[in-house]
């Protein structure tokens, strides 16, 4: 995705890009890319880089110029630019017009799929975190928030406000388990912030977020339903078969977690629907692309002592990485089928199923023990 203009300004919405069913499977179409051109473009370097310093003092100018998949949009003061695509806004940085220098308003990251995920009349979870500009390149900085305070993030549609709220800064820990592996990394999540809305209609949103005396702002697109190939929330959730010990269905490695997880006992088909609640995370810790597998999946298990009624499943995402040698650049390598059914085009998503087989929540890319174990609480309340 490119820049933001150098000269922040009016610019037109684009049009969304057509539904193409084809393309619903984003991480088979990423598969396709790395067949083709060898490399897969969520892994790039930028990628990586930008991941690890979410909450670090990155300048703006390099983070927008190495973002791949990821872009923002931030103003300070109350003047704005509008500016929006399709699905995330672009960043750019406003003066406030108060003479002299002015405080320059952190950049917001959006940490959810830039693929179709978000759709209208849903509940819904739209995390963020904050980047803090950085004052050598942009002038006097914002300090991001040390603790657990809450940010009062308003969206807007059209202008009009639809929602005004708080949000907490939550944080991640991660604790490596086994050998230390000296090509693992993963993203120095420090805080994030997991917004919860239900976008009335379909187009473009703003969100808008409190950090100091400034205002940071990221524009989203909501979708139809129809658009989305994710499953939904309220929609029953699709009866699957998932590997097991007994039953690996094809999968060479049940989990690539350097001590695998106890969570590959049951499959989802034997227990969705018989009024047992069931918990499934997605996710691959040694190819994970966004690098926050390991540290989910290492959330769950901690959790999951805690709420015994709960079922717990967990899917990698392909099928034969020992066939391959653990090279995932290989023309052979396959997505499980669980992830093929689901229609996933990224990683990690934990799906939260109640007794009835209703879908009650999807928590996507991050979440803490705190997040997690309220919504375990609420699926089995």
């Amino acid at each position: 995705m490119p820049a933001g203009p150098k000269n922040p300004g009016t610019v037109a919405l684009m049009a969304p890009t057509p539904h193409d069913p084809s393309r619903d499977n984003g991480l088979e179409h990423r598969l396709e890319h790395v067949r083709e051109h060898g490399r897969d473009p969520s892994r790039d370097d930028a990628r990586q880089a930008e991941l690890r310093q979410l909450t670090g003092r990155l300048s703006r100018r390099r983070f927008l110029g190495r973002s791949a998949s990821v872009g923002a949009r931030a103003i300070a003061g109350s003047a704005a630019a509008r500016l929006a695509l399709p699905v995330i806004g672009t960043a750019s940085t406003l003066a406030a017009a108060c003479g002299g220098t002015s405080a320059v308003a952190p950049t917001v990251v959006p940490l959810f799929s830039p693929d179709r995920v978000l759709v209208a009349g849903r509940p819904q979870r739209i995390p963020f975190a904050i980047v803090a500009p950085d004052p050598e390149a942009d002038g006097s900085s914002v300090a991001l928030p040390s603790d657990d305070s809450a940010l009062a993030v308003t969206v807007l549609h059209d202008g009009e406000t639809v929602l005004e709220t708080a949000v907490t800064g939550r944080v991640v820990e991660h604790d490596h388990v086994g050998e230390p592996d000296p090509n693992h990394q993963h993203a120095n999540l420090f805080r994030y912030y997991p917004l919860r809305a239900t976008l009335p209609e379909t187009g473009i949103y703003d969100l808008r977020i409190a950090v100091g005396d400034t205002v940071a702002e990221l524009a989203i697109q909501c979708f139809d339903e129809a658009e989305v190939a994710v499953p939904l929330v309220g929609d029953p959730f699709p009866v699957i078969r998932t590997p097991t010990v007994d039953e690996p269905d094809g999968v060479d490695r049940l989990c690539t977690r350097f001590e695998p997880c106890p969570f590959h006992d049951i499959s989802a088909a034997d227990v969705v629907g018989t009024g047992r609640p069931v918990a499934l995370l997605v996710a691959t810790p040694a190819f994970c692309s966004t690098a926050y597998c390991g540290p989910v999946l290492d959330t769950l298990i901690d959790e999951s002592g805690g709420h015994p009624d709960v079922a717990f499943v967990h899917v990698e995402v392909y099928a034969n990485p020992d066939e391959v040698d653990g090279n995932y650049l290989d023309p052979g390598i396959r997505l499980a089928p669980a992830v093929t059914a689901l229609r996933l085009g990224f990683e990690p998503s934990l799906f939260l199923v109640a007794g009835d087989g209703t879908l009650v929540d999807r928590i996507d890319n991050v979440f803490d023990r705190t997040e997690l174990g309220d919504a375990l609480s609420g699926l089995v309340a």
